[in-house]
């Protein structure tokens, strides 16, 4: 796993170099035309299905590897990891926000359908990143204007905040992608789980898990937030977190009960 994690964190900054790039050569549009909110919105099928595809296979690897936003968000956490020199990570598990994220969805697709960009350029993490880069020359060319500019800019560094302070909250509250792709992952093929006759509940995992979604006491991994990052498996002394299309049980279930108490 720490081998697959290394691999996952190498196509990230190759993707985030990529994207800063080309938008800066002013080749914004082929970046876009292969990620989710763009396809959508220019009705590519193809890109769309790629996607959806790849989320109901192995889960949500675009937030961990593609995405640029969420490249940011990571380098953010792992700067604040060096500098306060944790011994390991200081998250914990939460439970998920469904309503919030609905409903913050909704109001996207509200503003799409009446033909109103800002929720869509304020929510977008690929509409983000590349207005940024671009802000010298878009500032004149977008819909709303200069206002829409700086107002990417403080949605971004609200992110990276959020980020330096506690994880993937936007991925997994605010992200329209986040939470559609969520919806894909829950019921994806290959998904990460925590082998309940290895787990020790050290409670590394919790501790590394930047999604909020490990919880090592009841060896559960909510799949929908999990944004394949694999910093729980890597951190785990035990190697007890495995990609897996198969759910396991324990092998000795103690205190289970096996027969029905007759009422006396």
């Amino acid at each position: 796993m720490k081998r697959l994690k290394i691999l996952r964190i190498v196509l990230a900054l190759l993707s985030l170099t990529a994207v800063v790039v080309l938008t800066a050569i002013g080749q914004s549009n082929a970046v876009a035309r292969y990620l989710p909110v763009a396809s959508a919105f220019a009705l590519s099928l193809g890109a769309c299905l790629l996607w959806l595809g790849v989320t109901l296979l192995v889960g949500r690897v675009y937030c961990s590897a593609i995405c640029p936003l969420g490249t940011l968000q990571d380098c953010a956490a792992w700067l604040e990891k060096r500098l306060h020199r944790h011994g390991r990570g200081h998250y914990r598990f939460k439970p998920g926000q469904w309503r919030l994220r609905l409903l913050i969805l909704l109001l996207v697709a509200a503003g799409v359908v009446s033909d109103e960009p800002v929720s869509t350029h304020l929510t977008d993490p690929v509409t983000l990143t590349t207005t940024i880069v671009q802000a010298h020359s878009l500032w004149h060319v977008l819909p709303w204007g200069l206002a829409g500019v700086a107002g990417a800019v403080v949605v971004t560094l609200a992110v990276m905040w959020m980020a330096w302070r506690d994880g993937r909250t936007f991925c997994n509250t605010v992200c329209p992608v986040g939470t559609v792709m969520a919806a894909a992952a829950q019921v994806s093929v290959w998904q990460l789980e925590i082998d309940p006759d290895l787990c020790i509940s050290c409670g590394n995992c919790t501790a590394e898990c930047k999604a909020h979604c490990v919880n090592s006491f009841e060896h559960t991994i909510d799949n929908a937030r999990c944004v394949m990052c694999l910093n729980c498996a890597a951190s785990c002394p035990n190697r007890a977190i495995r990609l897996t299309m198969t759910r396991k049980k324990l092998s000795t279930p103690l205190m289970q009960r096996t027969t029905q108490l007759s009422e006396t």
